[in-house]
């Protein structure tokens, strides 16, 4: 029997799954009629039986093995062969098939040239065994449960050697999978190279540029400030604002760029720690006078609270400093004049912990995940107009994870924020 006169009937409930079978089938010469139920199909076969029968197992009201068994129970179909089209998600599919005398499994999703190589193989065996038969019946027990097998013996053997084509199908496609991972992975990790070659190509031109940069706006700095000490008294009102204007802007400007080059050089792995042994508390007493004349200007009061006896630390002193007046100098920002920003300096287990409490209008909960995060600000503004580059707490993040310690942040819209960080104790 040749393609162009074989007949082969569709037994699908899902239209395009039906069609791509159609299309499929009549793409390689066959003669492909569709049912989308078990009952339509059985109407079909009893006016008009097909040379081949595809069916798919899962289908409402008569699925595929039900339809099966009917074909193989009547005498004038159980010739019929029949393909079942099947997850085969466990062994119980090939048992249910052999129950019912299927011919052949098909596991989808299948390609289009194995399910015309299946087929084209029910045809030349059809040829073959046209003279042959013998039926038997033998009872198994698979699962904890009894199975009475009646196909015959040519129906077992092409049910289970389409059971193991599939297999080595799937297996054959699973090797193929593995490749192209494979080939996927070498190249994802390619791309990694490249990318982390490009990312410190670009962290190092940050650093050439923001140090470039740097100096020029030191320069305007410096003759800003000279301008403030020795001729104010000869500027006028309006001149005097102006020259705040680039004293307040230059200084922001060096800011940034001191905080673009502490960036560039965390994010190229070049954070250079000077580890010594130091007190914890003199380090913060130091700071806060750095930033006691800012906190006066807005009437804010600075207090350190801190432990007695407090055990010694290993840092890098100039980091903790930057830490510290990170935390300290947002916390005189974001608060209120006439408030208070209170410093604790204590000992917890095998940690020195720092936190700085102010009493400002506090951040939103939904909003906390953008602290400690690049260029990320959170919708609460200075409460004088201050400005803030966006990467401060990343830096003191880096800073303080390089000492092996932690930082976080707790906060209640209406009380205030307050910023923690902890450093391990020097072990004796």
């Amino acid at each position: 029997m040749d393609r162009y006169t074989t007949e082969i009937l569709i037994v699908e409930d899902s239209p395009t799954q039906a069609l791509e079978l159609q299309f499929f089938l009549e793409k390689n010469h066959f003669i492909a009629d569709i049912a989308y139920c078990g009952e339509e199909a059985w109407d079909k076969i009893q006016s008009h039986q097909p040379h081949i029968v595809v069916t798919d197992v899962v289908m409402p009201g008569m699925d595929g093995f039900e339809l099966c068994q009917k074909i193989r129970t009547n005498p004038h179909t159980k010739a019929l062969p029949l393909i079942l089209l099947t997850q085969l998600s466990d062994s119980h599919d090939v048992i249910r098939g052999l129950e019912c005398g299927a011919n052949n499994f098909i596991t989808k999703p299948f390609k289009e040239d194995f399910l015309i190589a299946r087929i084209e193989y029910i045809l030349i065996n059809q040829e073959i065994r046209k003279h042959s038969s013998g039926e038997m019946g033998v009872e198994i027990f698979f699962s904890n449960q009894r199975h009475f097998i009646t196909s015959d013996r040519l129906q077992i053997i092409d049910l289970l050697l389409s059971t193991y084509d599939n297999a080595i199908q799937k297996n054959i496609e699973l090797e193929q999978l593995n490749l192209r991972l494979k080939s996927m992975k070498e190249e994802i990790e390619d791309r990694n190279r490249e990318l982390q070659n490009l990312n410190e190509q670009k962290n190092e031109l940050l650093g050439i540029a923001a140090h470039d940069i740097r100096n020029p706006i030191t320069v305007i700095k410096g003759y800003a400030d000279l301008l403030m000490t020795y001729t104010k008294d000869k500027l006028s009102t309006e001149q005097i604002e102006m020259v705040s204007c680039i004293q307040k802007n230059s200084q922001f400007m060096i800011q940034l760029l001191n905080d673009l080059l502490d960036f560039s050089a965390i994010e190229s792995g070049k954070l250079n720690l000077m580890l010594q042994e130091w007190s914890i508390k003199p380090i913060v007493g130091e700071n806060l006078e750095v930033n006691r004349l800012i906190a006066n200007q807005k009437r804010i009061k600075l207090t350190m609270i801190a432990e007695e006896n407090l055990p010694k630390i290993v840092c890098d002193k100039s980091k903790i400093h930057q830490v510290l007046n990170n935390l300290i100098s947002n916390a005189v920002k974001y608060s209120f004049p006439d408030s208070e920003v209170i410093v604790r300096v204590a000992k917890k287990e095998k940690t020195v912990i720092i936190s700085i409490q102010d009493s400002g209008q506090g951040i939103p909960q939904d909003e906390m995940d953008k602290l400690f995060k690049p260029f990320q600000k959170t919708s609460v503004k200075t409460t004088g107009g201050e400005k803030s580059t966006g990467l401060g707490l990343l830096i003191a993040k880096k800073m303080i994870n390089g000492h092996h310690g932690e930082i976080w942040a707790e906060s209640q819209v209406g009380k205030g924020s307050t910023f923690y960080f902890s450093l391990p104790i020097l072990e004796n």
